[in-house]
């Protein structure tokens, strides 16, 4: 055994070694031997990178571009000119066809040589920096691709050698928060150790929001947009433009909406959408300014609303119905990625080219001016401004501003649909501190209800005897104060639903019947309001303001009857999230019928058959749209010559629409006065008696 046991701790190290460890004079020995390659299935990174150098590419080189851009725009105008001289001589259509021809030229010469051969860039590992990591040596042997025991002891028997033929770094760890060795910088442990402190950056002053990548049809759908409205909108009354305007809008966001993954096309973005296109239909055969603007204004949101597919509470119509304007806001970064791209593929190509192509044309053109009167003065007739050339500002500002609101419509449509929860409101109060107050309301609003009920069955002889009023002047008196009772109730129903925390089933059912009977008793003074306008139009005619006051009474109507109607169905344990889009749809359902009602012409009628001609307002009629114009064509003159001047000349009548400003109403109008020429007056003081406003309640 003593034999045994000397002879085995006379044996080599090695032979107690693992077999990844080698002994010393192994690994010396190899390393003077011919490096084996390594396995294709494990190559050493550091060694593929430095082996594999990259193709040579390109290099963006300036001033060669703009020199060859140049060069071809030169040679493009010299051969658009040529070519223009020779279509102008065949079909006659003189110098401007030259001139397009050398302009196109010079773009397509320049496009073309801009994008011609390029200098190749040398390769990246010429001159580079070598990367960081360890330097490369000889390709590590089989004995490499196994692991290396994590045991300390061996390692730290063998040398430098044995540790660089096994891939082993002999130098120490790097201490924690330091980087390794091959790191640029300095440290206390010398150069190359640390790198260096980055500097300090500040935040940006307007940090960049989170949005959707643009698409790549954003640019020419948002100018599409503009344009059209920039040639559709300038120098014309309301009329076929904007709806042209509307439709080129609608078809710049309609991609962004369509994919059904999104889930904006839905029943009610549906509605919305066709009622907003329904509110731009006015603008088509409607012309008062007073009704036209409200009704475009209500188009927009409403628009707003179905692009951006939200509506379940209060909140969420609110910033749908603004969600275009506010999508206006992050525009600069949402615009940033494809103007980058559209500048630097064909912005300086064509600046380069239009700079040259007025250089020489400007150079020759004075040249050839000097050297023929004739010329001379067929250029100054070219270059005499045209007409159009002076609403061009405007025109550019119309073009940015409905291009910007195009782009926009576009990021609502591409943002994910999110409903904003409304803030909860509401508060645990005592049924006593809510429920006594609704009792007292409830009970003076029978006690009204009552006595209209008695003064519409009782008649004249009940007002006669109690009020000492006549019943006209009962009739005509506090239709007004009604209707401002009506709103008044409309707050108090919504600020109990939203502040009033029902804490039981017997208090949610005695909130309901109490706003249910002021809602109900709220509707009877609404009939009684409505009974009473109509008394008061009997007696002095319509005005606008008594026309919209009698159209808000019936959409007040209609608002108790859906108020009444989400009651019940809350009460039933059903849902009550579309009550907010179902008051959107109803106020823009009004809307559009009350145009369609057509108010200026009711009001010209009721003042024609109530006040009669003696009694005529002139100065009143002569501010109606051109709507009117069919109605107060039945005057006998000089009445009607004496008002329909005054409504030609306020509703410009007397000159023609471009194709841009056609409006039904103003191509009607214009058909009677063409039948029925209007007779100026010698003397309007004497012709036309009417023509001072008369006193009269008219608002």
């Amino acid at each position: 055994m003593g034999a045994q046991d000397a002879g085995a701790a006379s044996r080599p190290l090695a032979s107690q070694m693992p077999a990844s460890h080698a002994p010393v004079s192994h690994m010396l020995a190899s390393d003077t031997s011919e490096p084996q390659m390594p396995a294709p299935h494990a190559p050493a990174p550091h060694a593929a990178s430095h082996m594999s150098a990259p193709q040579p590419g390109a290099v963006h080189d300036p001033a060669g571009q703009l020199a060859r851009a140049a060069l071809g725009a030169s040679l493009g105008m010299i051969v658009g000119f040529l070519t223009g001289m020779v279509v102008s001589v065949i079909l006659g259509l003189g110098v401007v066809l030259v001139l397009l021809f050398a302009v196109g030229g010079a773009i397509v010469g320049a496009t073309r040589g801009s994008s011609s051969v390029r200098r190749a860039a040398p390769p990246p590992w010429q001159g580079a920096a070598p990367p960081p990591g360890p330097p490369p040596g000889p390709p590590p042997g089989p004995s490499s691709a196994s692991p290396p025991v994590p045991s300390p002891g061996p390692v730290a028997r063998m040398g430098a050698a044995q540790a660089a033929a096994q891939g082993v770094s002999a130098s120490p760890p790097p201490a924690p928060g330091t980087l390794g060795p091959g790191t640029q910088g300095s440290g206390p442990q010398g150069p190359g150790r640390y790198p260096p402190p980055p500097a300090y950056v500040p935040p940006p002053l307007f940090p960049r929001p989170e949005l959707p990548d643009a698409p790549r049809w954003l640019l020419p759908a948002a100018a599409a947009a503009g344009l059209v409205a920039a040639v559709s909108l300038p120098d014309a009354s309301p009329g076929l433009g904007f709806a042209l305007t509307a439709v080129a809008m609608g078809a710049a966001a309609f991609p962004a909406v369509l994919p059904l993954r999104r889930g904006r096309i839905t029943p009610w973005t549906v509605a919305f959408g066709l009622l907003a296109y329904a509110l731009v239909s006015v603008v088509l055969f409607r012309d008062a300014d007073w009704l036209v603007g409200p009704v475009l204004l209500a188009a927009f949101g409403v628009g707003s609303l179905a692009v951006s597919g939200g509506g379940r509470g209060w909140l969420a119509v609110i910033k749908g119905g603004v969600s275009v304007v506010l999508a206006l806001l992050p525009q600069p970064w949402f615009l940033s990625g494809p103007l980058r791209r559209l500048t630097r593929r064909r912005m300086l190509p064509t600046l380069v080219s239009a700079l040259v192509t007025v250089v020489l044309l400007a150079v020759f053109g004075l040249l050839f001016a000097s050297a023929d009167a004739v010329f001379s003065a067929f250029l100054s007739d070219l270059l005499r401004t045209p007409d159009w050339v002076k609403s061009l500002p405007y025109r550019a500002f119309v073009f940015c501003v409905f291009a910007a609101l195009a782009a926009a419509a576009v990021l609502v449509g591409l943002r994910p649909v999110a409903e904003p929860a409304a803030p909860d409101l509401r508060m645990s109060i005592g049924r006593q501190v809510w429920m006594i107050p609704l009792i007292g309301l409830n009970l003076l609003f029978a006690a009204f209800v009552t006595v209209q009920i008695t003064v519409l069955f009782g008649g004249s002889r009940r007002v006669l005897t109690t009020a000492g009023l006549t019943y006209a002047q009962y009739a005509r008196s506090g239709f007004f104060e009604l209707v401002t009772v009506s709103l008044f109730v409309l707050g108090i129903v919504a600020a109990a639903v939203a502040l009033l925390r029902r804490e039981s089933r017997a208090d949610r059912w005695l909130l309901a019947v109490l706003l249910g009977l002021l809602c109900a008793f709220t509707l009877v003074i609404l009939a009684s309001a409505l009974h009473r306008l109509g008394l008061y139009t009997d007696a002095y005619g319509l005005s606008r303001l008594r026309a919209s006051v009698e159209a808000t009474i019936w959409w007040l109507g209609a608002v108790f009857v859906l108020v009444l109607v989400v009651g019940a169905v809350r009460l039933a344990g059903g849902g009550t999230s579309w009550f907010f889009r179902a008051l959107v749809l109803l106020t823009g359902v009004s809307l559009f019928a009350f145009a369609v009602w057509d108010p200026d012409a009711r009001v010209a009628e009721t003042q024609l058959t109530v006040r009669g001609v003696e009694r005529l307002d002139h100065g009143y009629l002569s501010e109606l749209g051109a709507e009117a114009v069919p109605i107060l064509d039945r005057l006998p003159e000089p009445d009607r010559s004496c008002v329909l001047s005054d409504v030609v000349a306020f509703n410009d009548l007397w000159k023609p629409d471009p194709w841009n400003g056609w409006n039904l109403a103003r191509a009607r109008a214009r058909e009677v006065l063409e039948r029925r020429p209007v007779v100026p007056p010698a003397s309007p003081s004497r012709d036309c008696p009417g023509s001072s406003r008369m006193p009269g309640p008219y608002d």
